[in-house]
């Protein structure tokens, strides 16, 4: 039988053709294959209707983290490739989750490990999406790589929270997928009860994201610690505004949640979480 990886498409052998269990598991397989087929339409109409879905390098790199079950064991996806399947959580269309070539984002794919999964090394895991991805090594080579980077100059990023209070800027090795992760200010704010959502790519991707509202006030908070030079702080403010745009309408608890959670961590949080809402208009209902 033929399977889909990425990428790449595989033989796997049954058994012999009179064997009932390999009979069984060819059953089992032309039925899946007949519920994709049926999932691919779906998601084409989706697609048609102007819903955002991830470029096709993206939309591979998601199926193939998910077919190695690291999106159900600890993997988060974050960033513009988390935003990119919004839009039919919050059922609206965003019109920041639509990038341009020149866009460096599209480019990106950023991993938040909450905890380490078992299983295979991650380089092997993106060549199914991409044989040209390549380990990106620091300034010391004994230390695990904690970026990858393919021929096309697509970019995979492991991040991670801090694991001290004090903040420890050191990478955080990851024995099991045989790469490091950088640990990222906020994250553990960012990728607190996460969500499974379907990312519009082939029949459909089953990933792990941030839960919308979080990741909203988690880019009010990302606008101020960037600073007024930086030239992502503009789309982290339209990202956010977007997110609490819709979110008013179909679920305004979660974002009263998020933000008294963002508030509760102390001052900096809560006076970076409030410039922000004055700098979008949005400091009515939700500035305390």
């Amino acid at each position: 039988m033929t399977e889909k990886d990425g990428a790449i498409r595989a033989q796997r052998y049954l058994g012999p053709a009179d064997d009932p269990d390999a009979l069984r598991q060819a059953n089992d397989i032309r039925r899946a294959a007949a519920d994709a087929r049926t999932r691919r339409t779906t998601v084409s109409m989706l697609k048609r209707s102007g819903i955002p879905a991830p470029p096709l390098d993206m939309g591979r790199l998601m199926e193939a983290i998910a077919n190695a079950g690291l999106f159900r064991n600890g993997v988060v996806l974050v960033g513009t490739g988390a935003y990119q399947v919004y839009s039919a959580v919050v059922g609206a269309a965003l019109a920041h989750g639509t990038l341009t070539t020149q866009d460096a984002d599209l480019a990106l794919v950023t991993l938040a490990v909450a905890s380490e999964p078992e299983g295979q090394r991650l380089l092997d895991i993106l060549q199914r999406a991409d044989p040209t991805f390549a380990a990106q090594m620091g300034l010391d080579p004994r230390e695990p790589p904690r970026r990858f980077r393919s021929a096309a100059g697509f970019e995979v990023d492991v991040i991670t929270r801090y694991r001290r209070r004090s903040a420890d800027e050191r990478a955080v090795r990851m024995p099991a997928l045989q790469c490091a992760a950088r640990p990222w200010r906020h994250v553990e704010f960012l990728i607190g009860d996460p969500i499974m959502a379907v990312a519009l790519h082939g029949s459909g991707v089953q990933v792990t994201i941030p839960q919308p509202a979080r990741y909203a006030v988690h880019k009010l908070v990302l606008a101020q610690v960037r600073g007024d030079t930086s030239t992502k702080r503009a789309k982290d403010l339209a990202q956010a505004k977007e997110l609490i745009d819709a979110l008013r309408l179909s679920d305004p608890h979660a974002v009263d949640d998020a933000l008294a959670d963002a508030r509760r961590r102390g001052t900096k949080w809560k006076t970076n979480v409030d410039r922000s809402l004055r700098e979008l208009g949005l400091d009515g209902a939700w500035l305390v």
